[in-house]
């Protein structure tokens, strides 16, 4: 007997960044489009979990708390409205300066990867999180040119991600990532959607043609 296994499917990249308001169950305002999204770090959870021992058992009963992950964005440009409506900044007199605020807004964050099977068959893997927000302002590093090949600026941001009341899973449970993922003909109808600033919310359904 031949182990069976599932069709071996891989994604890679992080495309079509749209930064959003969440405002109510599966409603979302104010689209922002992103560009020059280089990485996101691994988002580690920083919710402890607590074991109860019971009856000889050393995890009898467990108790997770609330989800707050935390990592990095990293961006090799940073847009106006990025700037403004995402990392807190406000805009100087002129118009062509920004500073950091130190106020900053929540935002759902999503981002698209794209993939394919084994068997050939398109894949999309579309991440959310629906409640982020940067913990510090955008940082960067520079080197000076020399005769190596030049070292472009990426400007890195700590953020955080919650769940929210908003957004849940079928049974109504809060997450602070979501994963959606496509294959075949519903990729081109969900990007055409994602390209015209859709959002993937939990009752999202693709349209047929």
């Amino acid at each position: 007997m031949v182990f069976k296994y599932k069709d071996r499917e891989m994604f890679s990249g992080n495309q079509r960044l749209l930064i959003a308001k969440l405002t109510g169950k599966n409603e979302t305002t104010d689209v922002v489009f992103g560009t020059g999204l280089v990485s996101v770090s691994p988002m580690e959870d920083e919710a402890e979990v607590t074991n109860f021992p019971a009856d000889d058992v050393p995890d009898a009963a467990t108790i997770a708390g609330a989800s707050l992950l935390k990592g990095t964005l990293s961006f090799m440009q940073l847009d106006p409205d990025v700037r403004v409506k995402f990392f807190g900044q406000d805009a100087t007199t002129n118009g062509k300066g920004y500073a950091s605020t130190g106020v900053y807004p929540q935002r759902l964050v999503q981002y698209a990867s794209l993939g394919s099977s084994k068997s050939g068959k398109k894949k999309l893997l579309v991440t959310v999180y629906p409640n982020m927000s940067v913990t510090g302002k955008p940082s960067k590093s520079t080197e000076t040119n020399s005769a190596d090949t030049p070292t472009p600026i990426n400007w890195e941001a700590s953020v955080q991600a919650s769940g929210s009341d908003f957004y849940t899973t079928a049974n109504g449970y809060r997450s602070a990532e979501f994963e959606f993922i496509f294959e075949g003909e519903e990729v081109d109808k969900v990007l055409e959607y994602i390209d015209g600033g859709g959002i993937i919310t939990p009752n999202y359904t693709v349209t047929p043609k």
